[in-house]
């Protein structure tokens, strides 16, 4: 005769140490789209990493500096800047840079208190001029 012991008999019950299989499922889920969230931004990262290394290469082979359009307000009527040379007017502006090299880019250089429309006008002109690098940068303020 063989004595089990009913507590111990208990806790080795198979009905007893199940998962629930709903549970198992969610956490195989979670796990799924956890990894295939984080593949996505390694593989955004990777190309980042790349861009980065294409540009520091055309940056050393190329020797010129990108040209700054300056758009400041003079005598209450805002105009653009290009080294020494200064014009008023988008179309005036747009003929300037025409002539400029388009490979090193163009910067457009704010001053305080001149409108955004002059600003994006002076980003359009430069559009329309055949540049594709073009950066805004606002002047920054002295303390």
């Amino acid at each position: 005769m063989r004595m089990v012991s009913t507590r111990r008999a208990h806790l080795l019950d198979p009905a007893e140490m199940r998962l629930p299989l709903i549970a198992l499922i969610d956490v195989i889920l979670f796990l799924l789209m956890y990894f295939l969230f984080a593949g996505n931004l390694e593989s955004e990262e990777r190309e980042l990493a790349a861009a980065l290394a294409a540009e520091r290469a055309t940056a050393s082979s190329s020797a010129l500096a990108p040209q700054v359009v300056e758009v400041v307000r003079v005598g209450g009527a805002e105009v653009y800047r290009l080294g020494a040379r200064t014009v008023e007017g988008k179309g005036r502006l747009a003929e300037l840079i025409a002539a400029l090299p388009k490979e090193p880019g163009l910067v457009v250089r704010a001053d305080d208190g001149v409108s955004v429309g002059a600003v994006a006008a002076a980003t359009q002109a430069a559009r329309d001029a055949g540049f594709d690098r073009i950066t805004y940068q606002p002047r920054p303020r002295l303390p």
